[in-house]
């Protein structure tokens, strides 16, 4: 039984069989491969919040930067260089957090405005804001924040 095996499997047989076992094993991991490979980077989200006001960040383009801020009361002017740094959509309110009272007024809902870098140079992303929580005017450093951003190409 096993000798008409043996000639049924000749090793010229074998090869185109063993070949194409490699080429459908290889194919789709190549394909993934060069998804997420040096060639084709995935892109990177960097997550910035209100600890990085007035510092300078370097992105590489194509990269997300996710500016969340704490308060409701802020509002985001955008981007000085839409070219460099396009922000994406209107600024969204996130989920607030379980440590802020429910209470009206209070501005303590933290909110999520995003920016795709698009091409090699620098933006500045700023945001203003008058009220730092119900009848608690904002005084200082704490009305404004700015953020410089250095896009790599």
């Amino acid at each position: 039984m096993f000798a008409g095996l043996v000639k049924f499997f000749r090793p010229r047989s074998i090869a185109p069989v063993a070949a194409a076992a490699v080429v459908a094993v290889t194919l789709p991991a190549a394909a993934c491969a060069t998804a997420t490979g040096a060639r084709h980077p995935v892109p990177s989200v960097i997550v910035v919040r209100d600890n990085a006001n007035g510092r300078t960040i370097s992105v590489p383009a194509g990269a997300t930067v996710e500016l969340i801020l704490s308060s409701s009361y802020w509002n985001v002017a955008g981007s000085s260089a839409p070219r460099v740094l396009r922000q994406q959509g209107a600024t969204v309110l996130l989920a607030r957090p379980s440590t802020c009272p429910d209470i009206p007024g209070l501005g303590c809902t933290p909110e999520r405005t995003d920016f795709t870098a698009l091409a090699g140079g620098k933006a500045v992303i700023r945001a203003s804001r008058t009220s730092c929580g119900e009848a608690l005017r904002c005084v200082g450093r704490a009305t404004s924040f700015t953020l410089a951003v250095v896009v790599a190409s």
